[in-house]
C-alpha cells in the first residue's frame, strides 16, 4: 500500500464545529461560523475511509483512525488493507511500514505545498487568503463548498462537505493536477480529548530500517 504523503499533509488538521442548520448557507456565513469556534478545538480524533483513484490503477480504499493536536502534530493509523502509520511532529514526517520493517523520515519543508495546503483545514482564518471559496448550497443534510487554490499547490481544487446539523466536516475530496482524485470520509469525530504529546512520538522498533531523505 502506497500512502500519498503530500495529500495527507494537505489534511494536516481536521476540526469540527457546532452549527445551527439553515436551508441555505453562503460561503461567507459558513467561514464566519467556522472561525468563531476554531480556537476552541485543541485536539481531534476521527475514523476515516480514504478512496484514491489513480490513473491506470483504478480505485483503492483504505481505512484507519487519525489523531491530531494543535499546533502541528498528527498521526494517521492505517488498519486496512495493510497496517501503516504516519507521524507529523517537530517539522518531521515519518512513514512507518511494519510489514516491510521500514521507516521513511522526511523534513516537512521538503513538501513545498505543505504550508498552504495545511491551511485548508488547520487554519480556516486563511481560507479567503489562500483559496477562492464558492458554494454553500445545501443538498440533503450536507452543505457543499468548493475551494480553489490561489497559488500553485498539489491539488487543483477541494470539495468540502459539511453536515448541516452538527457542522462537522464529514467529507473532503481533493482533485490533483495529475488527474488523480482522493477523498476522505470522517466519522466518530471527537474533540478536546486531552491527547498526550507522546501519542505522536515514533519510537523505532528493533530491526526496523530507517531511511532519511
Amino acid at each position: 500500500m502506497k500512502i500519498r504523503l503530500g495529500i495527507l499533509i494537505s489534511l494536516f488538521l481536521l476540526i469540527t464545529f457546532p452549527y445551527e442548520g439553515h436551508s441555505k448557507a453562503g460561503p461567507d456565513e459558513v467561514i464566519t461560523r467556522l472561525k468563531s469556534t476554531y480556537s476552541n478545538v485543541k485536539d481531534l480524533t476521527a475514523d476515516f475511509t480514504q478512496k484514491s483513484i489513480i490513473k491506470g490503477f483504478g480505485e483503492k480504499v483504505y481505512k484507519g483512525r487519525m489523531y491530531l493536536k494543535k499546533p502541528k502534530m498528527v498521526r494517521w493509523d492505517y488498519s486496512n488493507p495493510a497496517k501503516q502509520n504516519i507521524f507529523i511532529k517537530d517539522e518531521k514526517v515519518i512513514l512507518y511500514m511494519p510489514e516491510e520493517k521500514q521507516a521513511i523520515v522526511q523534513n516537512l519543508t521538503n513538501h513545498p505545498d505543505a504550508e498552504p495546503a495545511m491551511g485548508l483545514l488547520s487554519n480556516i482564518e486563511t481560507w479567503e487568503e489562500q483559496f477562492t471559496v464558492t458554494g454553500g448550497d445545501v443538498i440533503g443534510n450536507v452543505i457543499n463548498l468548493t475551494l480553489l487554490p490561489k497559488s500553485m499547490l498539489l491539488f487543483d481544487k477541494a470539495l468540502v462537505e459539511v453536515d448541516k446539523e452538527t457542522f462537522y466536516i464529514s467529507k473532503l475530496t481533493l482533485f490533483e493536477k495529475s488527474g488523480n482524485m482522493v477523498s476522505f470520509n470522517f466519522s466518530g469525530i471527537k474533540t478536546n480529548s486531552s491527547l498526550r504529546d507522546k501519542l505522536f512520538d515514533f519510537r523505532i522498533p528493533k530491526g526496523v530500517e530507517v531511511l532519511e531523505y
